[in-house]
């Protein structure tokens, strides 16, 4: 089935790109969320208005990802936790912990754009990536304390 993309959906396009997907998967999920319309003759014709549309909003979007990739770059977060004597967490910092933090510090980053291969559990300094827009990614240093 053809349909034109209104929205960005990763792993298949931008908007105003007319792309061939499996009819279950437009009908139960890309036209019921709004991401996409069926691709007729008149959707065709607003696919030229929503690419301009979409190219001025993605600059848009770049530049304000930039910005907060800079602040992020400057930014060392702090947890304090329980440890045995060689320095392993007795529970682990996983994304969840991590937005929160940053979240306390007026950083909107959803845990999703939170890249961790697992969870940390040692003390320590450790480097966690964060998906700041499509293939902007910031690195934060995560600092992590024994509690006294």
């Amino acid at each position: 089935m053809k349909v034109l993309l209104i929205k960005t959906v990763d792993s298949l396009g931008n908007p105003g790109e007319v792309v061939n997907v499996a009819s279950g998967y437009a009908r139960n999920y890309l036209l019921p969320k709004k991401l996409a319309i069926v691709a007729t003759t008149g959707a065709m014709k607003m696919a030229v208005s929503l690419k301009a549309a979409a190219k001025t909003r993605e600059k848009e979007q770049n530049k304000a990802a930039e910005a907060l990739a800079e602040k992020l770059r400057e930014l060392s977060l702090v947890f304090t936790a329980t440890a045995d004597e060689n320095g392993h967490l007795y529970g682990g910092i996983g994304e969840r912990e991590i937005a929160a933090a940053l979240l306390e510090k007026k950083f909107e980053i959803d845990k999703q754009q939170i890249l961790l291969d697992s969870h940390i559990k040692k003390l320590g300094e450790h480097k966690v990536q964060i998906k700041v827009l499509g293939e902007i990614l910031e690195t934060i240093t995560v600092k992590v304390e024994a509690e006294a």
